[in-house]
């Protein structure tokens, strides 16, 4: 490093290889990301622990058929499965109960009837001949297949007595007819409609099997397609059992209906366990790889500060530990989306919705894989980041949590309709749903002071309820020091347009603006704009103690932000806005007398603006003291004097460390000049006025 003095200027150059910064450059991102990864690394391990622990229930013994259970088994989630066999009972049933549909035959009847008549005329006709001729020429004329003893039977029978057999046969035939003769198929259908006929004997029976023809034939098409409509109909048979329900009771048996309750649940024998367990610590692996991919990329500066990392830690923690050790029963009561509004309030939508997303991903094999957890509370996460950027005061919250559970009931009730799920059950639901979501905004407003001042973060709620204008320090302000007071509103009114125009936190800044010079209320008289009777005190105190009392507002505002509890942002820039600026009046008047005054004797104290935020703050705070010294306040005016104010600022490197764009300032200049001009502009003088 090399000084050179120059007209009264010190010139510090220093040379140092590039090679080398770029190398030191290079190691401290490698650093921070090695650290940002091994954080990651540490949640996911929290994580993965806490839902592997839940699943030791799968090594504690293996059931198969037949085996007795040697102690009770609970059902570790709710299970809901289909039952098969169930379906496939009621299917049987209705094949076995089921109308069949038949085609009518016409002149079915009156050509059997013909026939017989034909029969017995023959038999008479015949009698003189041989038994076995007649037999044989009947069979082929009429084309039938009587049984020969029923032949033997009727034509060894007298003519009178024929005629009365043939009349009973006849009008069975006919009661035969009636009933309907049906055929399915090969098959005639006989045996029932058989039922009806009094005094039947073997030889009727036979003949009557031997003529009859169906006047009913099976409509295959017809009857296939109303079982299929009512087979069709049928739904599936679903079957719900609760977590901690008694699957199997110590010492029962283990039988085919309570097998297929364990393989659904995971814990029928050897292999059902295997392939769960396996199944589970694949889905974490994946689910693994995924989160740390995206926290690294999308959330990189969020873990790196400690505050947030610290608040995304004890959230997901606590959020995967409950989910975890309470009653699955009850997993629905359980207000997880004070999570998502905690950190969507404490840090920004963006962490809540990651950290929120994968807190439900991870609490899945928890509630078995459950679909309906699933929906429900990734709704619910949606419409929670949606209505924290709603949220403007700590009563907002408890509203929130009330919307979150209408929400709830709403997605319960509709997917009980669409999915005919049990009504009793599905209302029950809702009115615990509805419970859980009013908790979730108690326990949010419980929570959120003690996050805030645990983890030393600074929330717009918080900046808001600071920047009411009746809290005490700043009426105290504006009744000890009113100069500062109104320079303050200026100040902040200027630094809120600025900062909302480069994309910084404008709450922040205007609430900060306002606080940024309470240390003036020591001593307000020694303070140009608390001076209303035109004396200056400074008048009659050296150059010395003149700097030593305007810097000492700086440190004097720290000690009363501590005292009334303001946050650390705010109290940094009551340091920061002024960073190590020259009181030149002071330094020159005093060089006066002792040229071999060191200039660092008249600096603040510092340190630099390190936000943007900050900084702002800083050009505000300089401009707007400046331009009420101005005699004329015009554009070119104005603009003359900001260029030069935020020239020297960057020409002492006063905005060095606070990471602006020479865009950024530029934006900030023409900013200052619209609220300016605003506050300054040319009145019309009405009649009389002077």
């Amino acid at each position: 490093m090399k000084k050179i003095e120059l007209f009264g200027r010190r010139l510090t150059i220093g040379f140092e290889k590039k090679e080398k910064v770029k190398k030191e450059t290079k190691d401290m991102e490698l650093s921070t990301r090695e650290v940002v990864n091994e954080k990651v690394v540490y949640l996911i391990l929290i994580l993965v622990l806490t839902v592997v622990s839940a699943n030791t229930y799968l090594f504690s013994g293996y059931l198969k058929l037949g085996d007795v259970a040697r102690r009770d088994v609970i059902a570790p989630t709710d299970i809901v499965y289909n039952d098969r066999d169930a379906k496939e009972r009621i299917v049987s049933d209705i094949l076995a109960n089921s109308q069949k549909e038949y085609i009518s035959i016409e002149n079915v009847e009156e050509e059997t009837v013909k026939k017989i008549n034909i029969f017995f005329e023959q038999i008479k006709r015949n009698k003189k001949i041989d038994l076995n001729l007649a037999y044989q020429r009947i069979n082929n004329e009429l084309n039938i297949e009587i049984p020969s003893e029923v032949f033997i039977y009727l034509f060894e029978k007298p003519n009178d007595e024929l005629d009365n057999i043939k009349d009973k046969y006849l009008k069975d035939i006919k009661t035969l007819y009636k009933q309907g003769v049906k055929k399915d198929g090969n098959l005639l259908r006989l045996n029932n409609i058989f039922e009806v006929i009094e005094d039947l004997d073997f030889y009727e029976e036979s003949f009557i099997r031997a003529f009859i023809k169906p006047n009913y034939i099976l409509d295959s098409e017809k009857t296939e397609e109303l079982l299929n409509e009512k087979i069709e109909q049928i739904k599936n048979v679903s079957v719900r059992i609760k977590a901690g329900s008694v699957i199997l009771k110590k010492g029962e048996v283990v039988s085919e209906s309570k097998v297929v309750i364990l393989k659904n649940a995971g814990l029928y024998g050897k292999t059902g366990k295997i392939v769960k367990f396996m199944g589970t610590l694949i889905y974490l692996f994946i689910l693994s790889v995924i989160f740390k991919n995206i926290c690294t990329k999308f959330m990189f500066n969020e873990i790196r500060k400690k505050n947030y990392y610290s608040a995304i830690m004890l959230s997901m923690a606590v959020g995967i530990i409950s989910s975890r050790v309470i009653d699955p029963n009850w997993k629905y009561i359980l207000p997880i989306e004070t999570v998502f509004i905690l950190l969507g309030i404490l840090i920004n939508i963006k962490t809540s919705l990651i950290i929120g997303g994968f807190l439900i991903l991870y609490a899945i094999p928890l509630n078995g894989f459950s679909v309906e957890y699933l929906v429900i509370e990734i709704l619910s996460l949606i419409v929670s980041l949606y209505l924290v950027t709603k949220i403007k005061n700590r009563t907002n919250i408890i509203n929130t949590g009330i919307y979150i559970g209408m929400t709830k009931v709403f997605i319960v009730l509709t997917m009980a309709v669409s999915l005919n799920m049990e009504f009793i059950d599905s209302l029950i639901k809702s009115g615990v749903l509805f419970l859980s979501g009013t908790f979730t905004g108690m326990l949010t407003i419980a929570l959120l002071p003690y996050f805030e001042r645990t983890f030393n973060i600074l929330t717009d709620i918080k900046l808001l309820e600071l920047g009411d204008l009746s809290q005490p320090l700043l009426r105290r302000l504006s009744v000890s020091a009113p100069g500062t007071f109104h320079h303050s509103m200026m100040v902040a009114t200027l630094s809120e347009q600025a900062t909302e125009a480069i994309g910084g936190n404008h709450v922040l800044a205007r609430v900060a603006s306002y606080y940024h010079d309470i240390g003036k209320m020591k001593r307000p008289q020694f303070y140009v704009e608390n001076q209303a009777d035109g004396v200056n005190p400074h008048n009659n105190l050296s150059s010395t103690l003149s700097t030593l009392i305007i810097t000492s507002h700086t440190k004097d505002g720290d000690e009363m932000g501590r005292e009334y509890n303001l946050p650390k942002e705010i109290r940094d820039i009551m340091y920061e806005h002024q960073g190590t600026t020259l009181l030149a009046y002071f330094y020159n008047k005093a060089k006066q007398s002792n040229p071999y005054l060191e200039e660092s004797d008249f600096r603040y104290s510092g340190p630099k603006p390190k936000s943007k935020e900050s900084a702002v703050i800083m050009l505000a705070d300089s401009i707007e003291a400046a331009v009420r010294s101005l005699d004329e306040k015009t554009p070119v005016t104005i603009e003359r004097m900001l260029r030069k104010i935020i020239g020297s600022k960057i020409e002492e490197q006063q905005l060095s460390d606070a990471d602006l764009t020479f865009k950024e300032i530029e934006i900030i200049i023409q900013s200052f000049i619209k609220v300016l001009m605003s506050i300054h502009h040319v009145r019309i003088k009405y009649p009389g006025q002077k």
